[in-house]
C-alpha cells in the first residue's frame, strides 16, 4: 500500500487529486471517527519594503483571504489527516498578487510491534513568502514556486526498549523564473532508538541522499551522514532534545556541459536541538539548527538558525505571541558566495470577540545582509477570523 502511494506522489503528473486518492486508499474501511474543521480569515497589511531590497524599495498595501480546511479520520490502529489551505493576496502593486494552495496528507497504521506511515504534499506559493528563509531574494515582483513532497517510514520494536526504523523521502521544487534554480532530492535513512530510562531516549541515524538541480550546468550532490542524539522529559513542564553528527558531500558537474568549477568533496557537521517549557499561562520554546540543504540558488548551503517562540495568555479571551529568528547561510563550497545574515521579529496579539469570531494584529520586522549592504522592512497586519466548532461524527 505505501509503496503504491509513494509511486503515485513521485509521478511527474502529481496533483492534489492523487493526494485525495491515496488518502482514502490508506484509510479506507478502518476509519471509525471523523472530524472536520475550517476557518475563514480575511485581513489587510502594509509593508514598507516588500521585496526586501536595498535600493528599489517598494511599499505595498493589500488584502488577503485564506480558507484552511482540516479533515481527520481515526480508528483503533489507523489515523489519517488531510489539510488544505487556499490563500489569495491582492496588492496595490500587482506584481506581488498571488493565489496560493497548500495540500498535505498524512496517514499512520499501528502494527503489533511497530508502525508504518506515509505523507505527501503539494504547495503552490510565491517567492514573497518562501524566500526570506531560503535565498533572501524576493524580488521586485513575486515568482511562482511549486513544491512536491512525499515520504514513507516504518519502525519495528526489537524489544520493549529498542526500536529500529527506516524512511524514504522525495522532494522537488520548481520556480517559474530563471532567476531561481529548482531541484530534486531523494533520501533514505535507517536508525535505531533505545528507551534508556522512563524520561530519556537515545537515537542513532544514518542517511544517504542525492540532490540534483535543474540548472543548464547541472550539478549532482551525493550526501552521506550520520547523527546521534537524545530526547529527554526533564519535568512535567520541561523537555529537550539534541542531536548532531557529520555529513559528507560529493558534488559533481555535468560532464557534457562546460563547467565553471571542478568537482568537490566537503565534510560538515549538523546540529539540531530544541527546548520546550510550559506553564499555565505561557509557553516558551527554542530551537537551534545547523543543516545542509539545497536552496533556490541551485547549490547546497549551510544553514545556521535559532528560533524562539513565546506565547502568553493575557486572559481567557486574549493572547500575546512573539517569534524571534536569527541566523546565517553560507555556501557549502568555498568557491561560491551565498553568504547571508538574516533576522526576523514578529509580535502579535489575538482577541476572541465571540464564540466563533476572533481579531488579531501584528508587526513584523525583517533584516538581511548578503554582503552587498543591509536591507530591512517593517510590516503591519490585521485579521478577522471566523472559526466555527469542529464537526465530529462516527460510524
Amino acid at each position: 500500500m505505501f509503496r503504491r502511494a509513494h509511486i503515485v506522489f513521485c509521478h511527474a503528473g502529481f496533483s492534489p487529486a492523487y493526494l485525495l486518492a491515496v488518502f482514502f486508499i490508506c484509510t479506507g474501511t478502518q476509519a471509525k471517527e471523523y472530524s472536520l474543521d475550517y476557518k475563514v480569515s480575511g485581513g489587510a497589511d502594509y509593508n514598507d519594503n516588500e521585496g526586501l531590497s536595498r535600493e528599489d524599495k517598494r511599499s505595498t498595501s493589500g488584502v488577503q483571504l485564506s480558507l484552511p480546511i482540516n479533515f481527520m479520520m481515526r480508528s483503533e490502529r489507523t489515523s489519517a489527516s488531510f489539510k488544505s489551505e487556499l490563500k489569495s493576496f491582492k496588492f496595490d502593486d500587482s506584481g506581488y498578487n498571488s493565489n496560493d494552495q497548500n495540500f498535505q496528507a498524512d496517514t499512520s497504521h499501528q502494527l503489533e510491534r511497530g508502525y508504518v506511515s506515509g505523507s505527501a504534499g503539494y504547495m503552490r506559493g510565491s517567492t514573497r513568502t518562501t524566500e526570506f528563509l531560503d535565498t533572501g531574494r524576493i524580488g521586485g515582483v513575486s515568482t511562482r514556486v511549486e513544491r512536491v513532497s512525499a515520504a514513507t517510514s516504518a519502525a519495528y520494536y526489537l524489544t520493549e526498549n529498542n526500536r529500529a526504523s527506516a524512511g524514504l523521502t522525495y522532494g522537488k521544487t520548481d520556480y517559474a523564473s530563471p532567476r531561481y534554480i529548482g531541484g530534486t532530492t531523494i533520501a533514505a535513512s535507517i536508525g535505531a532508538a533505545n528507551q534508556w530510562s522512563d524520561r530519556t531516549s537515545l537515537s542513532l541515524r544514518a542517511r544517504v541522499a542525492r540532490y540534483q538541480n535543474d540548472a543548464n550546468r547541472q550539478t549532482t550532490s551525493d550526501i552521506i551522514g550520520s547523527q546521534a542524539g537524545f530526547n529527554s522529559v526533564l519535568s512535567e513542564n520541561l523537555d529537550m532534545s539534541l542531536s548532531g553528527g557529520l555529513t559528507y558531500v560529493k558534488t559533481s558537474i555535468d560532464s557534457n556541459a562546460s563547467a565553471s568549477r571542478p568537482d568537490s568533496n566537503t565534510t560538515g557537521y549538523v546540529v539540531n536541538g530544541a527546548v520546550n517549557y510550559r506553564q499555565e499561562r505561557y509557553s516558551l520554546s527554542a530551537t537551534l539548527a545547523r543543516n545542509i540543504r539545497p536552496t533556490g540558488n541551485g547549490d547546497l548551503n549551510i544553514f545556521d538558525q535559532v528560533t524562539v517562540d513565546y506565547r502568553y495568555k493575557l486572559s481567557d479571551l486574549s493572547a500575546f505571541n512573539v517569534r524571534l529568528i536569527g541566523g546565517n547561510t553560507e555556501a557549502l563550497e568555498g568557491s561560491l558566495d551565498n553568504d547571508r545574515t538574516f533576522a526576523l521579529i514578529r509580535l502579535g496579539i489575538t482577541y476572541k470577540l465571540s464564540q466563533y469570531w476572533a481579531a488579531s494584529g501584528g508587526y513584523t520586522y525583517r533584516y538581511q545582509d548578503a554582503g552587498r549592504g543591509a536591507a530591512q522592512s517593517n510590516a503591519l497586519q490585521i485579521n478577522l477570523t471566523f472559526n466555527p466548532e469542529t464537526y465530529m461524527w462516527s460510524r
